[in-house]
């Protein structure tokens, strides 16, 4: 479970997700001990984009099923056009929304995204698909 908690927070958070979906149409979740990655590459695999957001970031990151060693990791890919419309505004979030709960759950190949509302209200979205990614860099000297 991952909560961000302020506003700076969840101005960052969607911002990054914002500029992730300029890059590509998918968007994985990689929970890890050293933080939440969240990644995008182009079709054509010519571009890619990483933000890893620290344990501290959060109001509290709770990995559950993935071990210390990072052996087992959960990697989970979205369509980006189904996450963005939820920060699409984020002023509009910053001021309504209470706290925001991040659930990704291995075995049901479940992401869900739950808003607490300021005045009680829950709206919560459910996302099934979880794939894989692995990439590999090149870095070349001149």
């Amino acid at each position: 479970d991952l909560c961000p908690v302020t506003g700076t927070q969840w101005h960052t958070f969607g911002k990054a997700i914002h500029a992730l979906s300029r890059i590509g149409d998918e968007l994985w979740l990689d929970p890890m001990v050293r933080g939440l990655a969240l990644r995008s590459v182009n079709s054509a695999h010519s571009a890619y984009a990483c933000f890893l957001f620290s344990p501290l970031f959060f109001q509290q990151y709770n990995l559950g099923s993935v071990s210390e060693e990072g052996n087992e990791t959960i990697k989970c890919k979205l369509v980006i056009k189904s996450v963005l419309p939820l920060f699409r505004c984020l002023s509009s979030i910053e001021r309504n929304v209470k706290r925001c709960q991040i659930s990704i759950s291995a075995p049901c190949d479940r992401v869900m995204i739950r808003f607490f509302c300021r005045h009680g209200t829950r709206h919560r979205n459910l996302y099934h698909e979880v794939v894989g990614l692995c990439t590999t860099f090149f870095i070349c000297f001149r």
